[in-house]
């Protein structure tokens, strides 16, 4: 290769091939003169629309100087298996062009002269099999920019300067915008990766992402939460046109691509009040917890399970598109009107739904934003803390079901609501086992190491034993699975300092009635079933082991 005029090498700066990266500046750099002058030779009748119209908006044109079939107007990157690239007359005509592709000593696919019109845009999409680690790689080389283009990848925004060579992982999510006054045109190479581009790789550079340009979207998304119009609509391919016209009336320019990635990239920005909002996710960074908030109506927590009721919520394209990410409150909301242990297949599942039927209830069932905070590794002191700032969260006399594992966290849960009622459901052990070995819970296996009853009965005797040590701590109630489902308008109910009206007595009968974790099915009792199933399981030292726990509560 020679660099001559028509390339110069960067610095070099290895890159670790070993992870895939969005994209990287090649150690090239072209005559930024020469390239438009080719550019000015191709004729205006030369360009033609590209051929997937549903992934752009606007005027998105190219020519191709190397196609399958020797056309400068096919614009096919992926023709059928074992078809041959061949130079176009449009390269013929071209000398520069075909002087910077003489510089990439690997076999080249399609190339294409791609042009994005000012105000279009290409909606955010993925390409198949089209980066480093799949052995081909897509290049860009601008020719024509200018400062109003973004093109993001994996909602990152890359800036790309004119007569550079770059590398473009097109395999992430991407998408363009051109909201400057001239066309944007760059060169695209599609090339297959040898040992020659092995070795330039190592020489490039990651690109940093650049700051992202907001066009007041996180302010847009404030001021619409509560439109009534936009809450209406059901369908997102109908809410999305909607916020266009939306932004334009309140002053904002936006296009169906930028509303279509903001369902992605949810605002950053805290709210001034985090009331009608619940933390649906948790993450920590840096040591501090983060959540992603979403609008939550009252009632909107009637599933099985938290997670259940989340997606329910983020279907509605309002939700979805006004989520924000922010801290845990400062201030610490009123403590939970009630906690819920079990050891797993033992019927919390159904006081849970019962206890939904209220409509003042509200019940948080095995959300993984507390199983974040428990696992997170944090001080005991941080963990109790964000707990009693996520509960209130939640928001006034919630009931939290945990996870089965989270009775070994009961003493810290405690410290967290010390003067909260909780209860420990439990079951024959066998019949849970029983359970377990018909339809395997991932979590026990994962936590246990093992596999089948070995996994079963470790996890078991962990959960009794933990149970069997926390009998003594303040405010607590061990129920039992044959107590279900009349201890749950009973002495559960007062046991959370609920009191009853007829009709909602009614209600958690009508409710106990119904399968647990599919509404849609009657209940059908399973004890007999499950107690002949396991008899063979009772004569191993290690139930016999698990009944005596059982025998302690």
């Amino acid at each position: 290769m020679n660099p001559g005029s028509t390339c110069r090498l960067a610095v070099p700066d290895r890159a670790n091939m070993s992870e895939a990266v969005s994209a990287l500046r090649l150690p090239f750099h072209f005559d930024t003169h020469r390239l438009r002058a080719d550019l000015a030779g191709i004729p205006d009748g030369a360009w033609r629309p590209h051929y997937n119209d549903r992934d752009f908006g606007g005027e998105w044109r190219g020519a191709a100087l190397r196609s399958a079939t020797g056309s400068a107007s096919d614009l096919t990157a992926d023709p059928s298996a074992g078809a041959a690239f061949t130079g176009t007359a449009l390269l013929a005509a071209c000398p520069y062009f075909q002087e910077i592709l003489s510089v990439f000593e690997c076999t080249l696919k399609s190339v294409r002269l791609l042009s994005l019109a000012p105000g279009s845009f290409i909606r955010e999409h993925s390409d198949n099999a089209l980066d480093f680690e799949d052995g081909e790689v897509r290049l860009h080389i601008p020719i024509q920019t200018n400062p109003g283009v973004e093109f993001f990848v994996r909602g990152e925004r890359l800036i790309m300067d004119e007569g550079d060579c770059y590398y473009v992982n097109v395999n992430m999510p991407h998408r363009v915008n051109n909201r400057g006054s001239r066309d944007r045109i760059h060169l695209v190479i599609d090339a297959e990766v040898n040992p020659w581009l092995r070795s330039v790789f190592e020489r490039s550079r990651p690109v940093a992402p650049s700051a992202m340009p907001s066009h007041g979207m996180d302010e847009f998304r404030r001021l619409i939460v509560a439109d009534q119009q936009l809450q209406a609509i059901a369908d997102r391919r109908d809410f999305i046109p909607a916020v266009v016209r939306a932004g334009l009336d309140r002053g904002f320019s936006f296009n169906d691509s930028d509303v279509d990635a903001a369902f992605r990239n949810v605002s950053k920005l805290p709210r001034l009040t985090h009331e009608g909002w619940i933390p649906a996710r948790l993450e920590l960074r840096d040591g501090v917890p983060v959540c992603e908030w979403i609008r939550a109506p009252e009632g909107s927590f009637t599933e099985p399970f938290f997670e259940d009721s989340i997606r329910k919520l983020l279907r509605q394209p309002l939700t979805a598109f006004t989520r924000f990410e922010g801290p845990l409150p400062e201030a610490q909301g009123p403590p939970p009107a009630g906690l819920i242990f079990h050891m797993s297949r033992c019927g919390s599942t159904l006081i849970s739904r019962c206890l939904a039927t209220l409509s003042r209830m509200k019940i948080i069932a095995e959300a993984p934003p507390i199983d974040d905070i428990l696992r997170s590794g944090a001080s005991e002191a941080n963990r109790a803390d964000w707990l009693r700032r996520l509960a209130g969260a939640y928001g006034p006399g919630c009931v939290v079901k945990f996870d089965s594992w989270h009775i070994h966290d009961l003493p810290l849960i405690h410290r967290a609501f010390p003067e909260t009622p909780w209860i420990f459901v439990h079951r024959d052990p066998v019949e849970v086992l029983v359970s377990q070995l018909r339809q395997p819970g991932l979590q026990m296996m994962e936590r246990s190491g093992l596999s089948g009853p070995d996994a079963g009965v470790r996890v078991l005797r962990g959960f009794l034993t933990a149970a069997v040590a926390a009998r003594d701590i303040p405010h607590g109630l061990l129920v039992n699975y044959q107590e279900l489902p009349g201890a749950i308008g009973g002495r559960i109910a007062a046991h959370f300092g609920i009191r009853l009206t007829e009709q909602e007595e009614a209600g958690i009968r009508e409710a106990a009635q119904l399968d647990a974790k599919n509404p849609y099915a009657s209940f059908v009792p399973d004890s007999v079933g499950k107690q002949e199933a396991g008899r063979a399981l009772r004569k191993t030292p290690a139930i016999q082991e698990l009944e005596a726990l059982y025998a302690l509560m």
